[in-house]
């Protein structure tokens, strides 16, 4: 009876384990194909994240106040420091430079112990510590004395890591400890990295589960943010796996690799730690892909101490993975020369079905070639009239658009021919009054009326009379020919430089002067003689308005005088 009960209790436990190893089993296939799809978009996920930077570099080339220049290379750091450790340490640096330039010695100070940071990260220990030893510490507020005891702690944990003299790895780890105290000292516990380094604390102790709960609050804080919550997810990874809950610690490593991915950082842990499960569970070929990915994210980040983190489990993985390669392609020539020995076989009783059958199908064949040859001809038939239908169809609708084109040539033309029908009355009526104005003034001269004839010739107001009436016609003239030339020439300006006509049937001096452009006479001496300005009056005008374009300076001139001509045939109005 005990015996009974025992089999069954050791029947659930193992269908209880191989439910769960099956789920969890279900839960890292989803995650790696999550991971094999990011892989193949992660092309596109720096290409955002380089695109970000290059717009940054191109504001650097304006020119910034102090403050706006320490802003723009802080933030370019901020986007190298997970992308490329060398950029990033020359754009920290840049900004150490503007910030003390401008004397922002809080700001410098905080650049330097963030440039430490980045040189221990890379194994420049000593450039670090001679950093973190040149800070005034009286300089700093209250969140760069954070960031200089978070260097502080990132240096010398490093060094206790990588030393092999035993006696300077406790000096280092006793080092580090003082630091994180410093930390936490100056944190309150709703501060991230409080959260963090009490996690580590709690992880270095031995109390895994503690851990874990500094882990859930630092989550529900920051795990909202992508790249924290990479560098959380990868905590919580070690967190589990000393504590051998191999599901979650497979899950949470498989979340922040594909985290690292997604946000188009080459400064990855997780990813490599993801490649060595993968290939103790077995699978080469995406234990190689991983730690090949992996690889190649360590030369763009280029730092020593990434790629010879990497090449070990790089070189164990290549190394199974071209034995299973091997293997595979002796098996694939195995299979091969049997195949070949099977096609043989079957080509040779074919050969022989074939023969004995080959008078009484030939005639067979040959019609039904005969068929084929129809059918193919009958296709090509079809195609080809298909073909022509299609061109028959563009033709005509070429023909339309060249008929809309002509027609607007000829209405254009009619139209000018009507204005310069105008202007040359316009010009007879000038020739007239001027005749009439010499015939007068000679019957002053006859009659000696010379005190009329001075306040004749003294006066402007002839002059002005005529030269107004010639600006209206002018503008009535043109706007008629161009009536969307105001509304054109605007949509080349920025919207607070573009240029409202109090009067729609006057045009503005400005307006005038590029209107004159638009007719061809781009001369500044011309336009002034013609507009009676100064040369130098002209040259303001034309620069000035040029000065607002939304276009390049030296395209605007041309723009302008493409204005009102007809599209060409199948040109979008886009």
């Amino acid at each position: 009876m005990a015996g009974n009960f025992m089999r069954a209790l050791i029947f659930c436990a193992l269908s209880v384990f191989a439910s769960v190893s099956a789920r969890a089993g279900t839960r890292t296939d989803s995650l790696c194909r999550l991971i094999d799809n990011a892989i193949d978009s992660a092309r596109i996920y720096l290409d955002r994240r380089e695109a970000r930077i290059a717009a940054l570099k191109t504001r650097l080339t304006r020119r910034l106040t102090p403050s706006e220049r320490y802003e723009t290379e802080y933030k370019l750091w901020e986007e190298y420091k997970a992308l490329s450790n060398d950029s990033a340490i020359a754009y920290i640096a840049r900004a150490t430079h503007t910030a003390t330039l401008s004397g922002d010695m809080a700001a410098a100070c905080k650049c330097m112990a963030i440039e430490a940071f980045q040189c221990s990260s890379s194994g420049m220990y000593m450039e670090a510590h001679d950093l973190l030893a040149g800070i005034d510490r009286q300089a700093l507020d209250s969140a760069g004395l954070i960031l200089y005891y978070r260097s502080m702690v990132h240096l010398y944990g490093e060094l206790g890591w990588y030393t092999s003299v035993s006696e300077l790895k406790r000096r280092y780890v006793a080092v580090q400890k003082q630091y994180i105290d410093s930390v936490l000292a100056v944190t309150d516990e709703s501060h991230p990295l409080y959260l963090q380094y009490m996690e580590k604390r709690m992880y270095d102790a031995g109390d895994y589960y503690g851990a874990l709960r500094y882990n859930d609050k630092w989550m529900k804080l920051s795990g909202h943010i992508p790249t924290e919550f990479a560098i959380i997810a990868y905590y919580r990874y070690l967190d589990y796996k000393m504590l051998g809950n191999e599901a979650e610690w497979t899950y949470w490593v498989a979340m922040s690799a594909l985290a690292d991915i997604r946000n188009g950082t080459t400064d990855q842990a997780s990813m490599w730690e993801f490649a060595n499960y993968m290939y103790i569970a077995g699978d080469n070929k995406r234990a190689y892909r991983y730690i090949d990915f992996a690889g190649k994210c360590a030369d763009k980040f280029h730092t020593a101490v990434r790629s010879s983190q990497v090449l070990p489990i790089l070189t164990m993985i290549a190394n199974r993975y071209k034995g299973e390669q091997e293997v595979s392609n002796r098996r694939l020539q195995f299979a091969t020369v049997l195949s070949g020995l099977f096609v043989l076989l079957v080509l040779a009783s074919l050969f022989y079905v074939n023969r004995q059958r080959k008078r009484l199908a030939r005639v067979r064949d040959e019609l039904s070639e005969k068929n084929g040859q129809l059918t193919r001809l009958n296709d090509e038939m079809k195609q080809t009239l298909a073909n022509l239908d299609e061109s028959n169809r563009r033709l005509t609708q070429t023909g339309n658009l060249l008929n809309n084109a002509v027609t607007g040539l000829d209405e254009s033309n009619r139209v000018k021919e009507k204005y310069i029908g105008l202007f040359l009355r316009q010009c007879s009526t000038y020739i007239d009054r001027m005749e009439n104005m010499r015939r007068e003034q000679l019957s002053m001269i006859k009659g000696k009326r010379y005190a009329e004839l001075y306040d004749m010739v003294k006066t402007h107001d002839f002059c002005n009379r005529e030269q107004e009436e010639l600006f209206q016609i002018f503008d009535s003239t043109f706007i008629r020919l161009f009536p969307t030339f105001v509304d054109d020439f605007n949509m080349l300006l920025r919207p607070e430089n573009r240029i409202v006509l109090s009067d729609q049937s006057k045009l503005t001096t400005g307006i005038r002067i590029f209107a004159l452009i638009r007719l061809g006479i781009d001369d500044s001496s011309k336009i002034a003689e013609f507009l009676h300005y100064s040369v130098n009056t002209i040259y303001n005008y034309r620069a000035k308005i040029k000065n607002g374009a939304v276009v390049n300076r030296d395209e605007f001139e041309d723009l302008v005088k493409s204005i009102g001509l007809p599209k060409r045939v199948g040109e979008s109005d886009s």
